[in-house]
């Protein structure tokens, strides 16, 4: 069994695998690849990709392969602008709820194009992400395959990726409360709702343009948006990690054991190092509170009030994580 090295990974670069289902092995065989589904790296241990439940983000710590599995990295060879990565990691974000589209997947292989839809599949969510950054990876960014994303010349393959992962470790993040899980299950459920008033809501980002153009479906989709507990995903997350919020407690935890202490200083550090990676929160809050208050829209209030409570914590993180590295962190001389 093996897992991603995230300490290998960059923000940008697209991760290819394959695994041992009948899907994965039908994709292999009709695009004669030993991969099968393509991921974009967003942030530090987290991947946007496109499968059966839509667009969602996965913590890349709770991956793990066979020893049979292909695993690879592909970065892009001339070093990517802040700019550009913001564009490439932005439009995978605002594609988050997107269904996804097996009969354009399978078009990829049949060539029976149709009507290209605003729905995804893997491949098709990483090279459209990079042409919104200006680079077009295949000839066809609506119909290409993980293979065709390999084949891209921009590209190189990163070493050593992997590290060997054992079944404990698999088990502790199965017994874990999966955040990044329970919100793609809140967000899908906020969108079923959502797509029974509108069809032409596909992603969570369509939501406050149906709104300005729909103000009669506010009440709707307030409720739809609450009920489907979106809203307070948070506060699960508060209660699984509040080491996290807090530098007292996050001393006490880690000083247990030497490797605790190496665990807690490898997360501040990346904590620390991906600090404006939490921008986001900043900015939707904003353009939300701006959004609510011109249209007097309850669900986009709902909204601005959620990032803005997103974006103290990200900030109340940072601040612990960083004063933990300042009291206990000594860099090698």
């Amino acid at each position: 069994m093996k897992k991603l090295n995230d300490a290998k990974l960059k923000v940008g670069d697209i991760i290819l695998t394959s695994g041992p289902n009948r899907m994965s092995r039908k994709v292999r065989k009709w695009t004669n690849s030993d991969v099968s589904h393509a991921m974009i790296y967003v942030a530090t241990c987290s991947v946007i990709d496109s499968t059966g439940d839509g667009v969602h983000s996965t913590n890349t710590q709770r991956l793990f392969f066979d020893d049979e599995s292909t695993v690879v990295a592909l970065r892009y060879k001339t070093p990517l602008t802040i700019d550009t990565l913001s564009k490439i990691t932005d439009f995978a974000r605002a594609a988050t709820g997107t269904e996804y589209s097996s009969a354009e997947a399978a078009a990829v292989v049949t060539g029976r194009f149709k009507k290209t839809t605003r729905r995804q599949f893997c491949s098709r969510l990483a090279a459209q992400a990079y042409a919104a950054g200006g680079i077009t990876l295949v000839a066809d960014v609506d119909y290409c395959s993980p293979e065709d994303l390999r084949n891209c010349a921009g590209f190189a393959e990163v070493d050593e990726i992997l590290l060997p992962a054992t079944e404990e470790e698999k088990a502790h993040w199965d017994n874990r409360l999966d955040i990044p899980r329970l919100m793609a299950e809140c967000t899908n459920r906020f969108l079923a709702a959502a797509r029974k008033q509108s069809k032409s809501i596909h992603a969570l980002n369509d939501v406050h343009v149906h709104i300005m153009q729909h103000p009669e479906d506010d009440e709707y989709l307030s409720k739809a948006l609450q009920a489907s507990g979106y809203l307070t995903v948070w506060q699960k997350e508060f209660a699984k990690s509040p080491w996290h919020y807090d530098f007292e407690f996050m001393k006490r935890l880690g000083a247990r054991t030497e490797d605790g202490n190496q665990q807690m200083t490898w997360y501040c550090r990346t904590t620390v190092d991906g600090a404006a990676e939490g921008r986001r929160y900043e900015i939707n809050g904003a353009q939300f509170a701006l959004l609510a208050k011109m249209t007097e829209s309850e669900t986009l209030g709902l909204l601005a009030e959620l990032y803005g409570t997103l974006d103290r914590l990200h900030k109340q993180r940072v601040r612990v994580a960083r004063q933990w590295l300042q009291e206990n962190y000594q860099p090698n001389p």
